[in-house]
């Protein structure tokens, strides 16, 4: 999933709507992307996205450090990783959810992997169905929950 990421965490968000929350949960949702940077920037090959940061360990690792200041806030901190992860598992790349238990990668291979990076990586999703199917069901998702809030 790509642009759907945003509707996504903002979905979250809508538990506790709040400008705070909705801040929170898109900075949280999006965090195991930030290995990405660490490959843009040299630090790491290609092959580090969608590794460490999108196992369940780093789920429970942060939202852990989140709870020593809000137990509240980890909660959502939890939720939006997972999401993420969820997110993310359609793609034929695979998680390491069990990470460092296990390298294996799980996928539902439900869109080909086209990238972490720029223009190509948008066009060859988006050129795939099911992407469309995915995110149009997130933004249903959110729209209906802005619906319940504002009816």
């Amino acid at each position: 999933m790509q642009l759907g990421h945003v509707p996504l965490a903002l979905s979250i968000a809508t538990y506790d709507w709040n400008p705070k929350m909705a801040i929170f949960c898109l900075g949280m949702h999006f965090l195991p992307n930030g290995d990405s940077l660490v490959v843009r920037a040299g630090y790491a090959k290609p092959e580090f996205h969608c590794t460490v940061t999108h196992s369940i360990l780093f789920a429970v690792l942060v939202s852990g450090a989140v709870a020593i200041f809000s137990p509240h806030y980890a909660a959502f901190a939890f939720v939006a990783l997972i999401t993420h992860y969820l997110a993310d598992i359609g793609s034929t790349v695979g998680l390491p959810l069990l990470w460092p238990l296990s390298k294996k990668r799980y996928t539902l291979a439900l869109f080909k992997d086209t990238g972490y990076w720029g223009k190509s990586m948008y066009v060859g999703y988006y050129k795939q169905p099911m992407s469309w199917v995915l995110e149009g069901g997130v933004i249903v998702f959110f729209a209906y929950r802005l619906y319940q809030l504002y009816g």
